[in-house]
């Protein structure tokens, strides 16, 4: 075959074609490789913004697991304060119910402590003056006697003898003997019984001749006997108190009665 020529004109024309075509062709291909370097470089950093989006995911996950796990303690936390204040009540209910039973408890033993000393009192000795000297007697007794004397003193002369009577009866061995058997002889010598009282008078110096009041039996003694007529005899008695008892009371006013008497 054969080659075609050219004219010298139009080859350098194809020549400068053809290179213009190459220049043109690496120029693409250089902004082909600049554009696959740019996607290259968003993938990663596409990559890592998902890796980091993942791991974000993943911290955020555990942090939320952390979260839950924290509220369920707190939850947790919540029912048992729940609950100890349920026993918190519960104890204060039953201690105020034992504070209440036990002052309860405590109000019955003072009401039955009083009870019992209330009933126990008239059964308690107590102390008692007779003749300037302490003695200790039953409640009763002294009871008995003051009642008795009580009598006396608003002139009931008969109830207060019969009293005196019992009393020396009931308590024979008493500290008030003397004393009963003393106020005995002037209830009656009240009644005008001037022998029965002669008789309790007597009975008073015979047994107790150093009581503190035998000058004033033996003074009533002589009353009696005056009241009866026996002048005599009462002047003897007054004698004999002036003797014995020179120096009581008594004696000041046997000394006016005998001196009258003597008359």
């Amino acid at each position: 075959m054969t080659t075609p020529t050219f004219p010298a004109g139009a080859r350098l024309r194809r020549v400068a074609a053809a290179l213009a075509l190459g220049l043109g062709g690496l120029a693409w291909t250089g902004a082909a490789h600049a554009e696959l370097f740019a996607d290259n470089g968003a993938r990663r950093a596409i990559l890592q913004l998902r890796a980091q989006f993942a791991q974000m995911q993943q911290t955020q996950q555990a942090e939320q697991q952390q979260l839950q796990q924290v509220r369920n303690s707190m939850l947790d936390l919540a029912n048992q304060i729940d609950q100890l204040k349920t026993e918190i009540a519960q104890l204060r209910g039953r201690q105020d119910t034992s504070t209440r039973q036990l002052d309860q408890a405590l109000a019955g033993m003072q009401a039955s402590q009083k009870a019992l000393s209330q009933r126990l009192a008239p059964l308690e000795p107590v102390q008692v003056q007779i003749g300037g000297k302490t003695f200790t007697v039953p409640p009763a007794e002294k009871s008995a006697f003051e009642q008795a004397l009580g009598n006396f003193r608003n002139g009931q002369f008969a109830s207060a003898a019969d009293q005196f009577r019992a009393f020396i009866t009931q308590y024979p061995s008493g500290p008030y003997l003397d004393e009963a058997r003393y106020w005995l002889g002037n209830s009656l010598y009240g009644q005008q019984r001037y022998r029965d009282a002669v008789q309790a008078f007597q009975d008073l110096l015979q047994s107790s001749p150093d009581a503190q009041r035998a000058p004033e039996a033996m003074l009533g003694l002589a009353n009696c006997q005056v009241q009866l007529h026996e002048f005599k005899t009462a002047r003897i008695t007054l004698e004999r108190l002036l003797k014995k008892y020179p120096d009581s009371e008594a004696a000041s006013a046997a000394h006016d009665r005998l001196a009258r008497l003597r008359r």
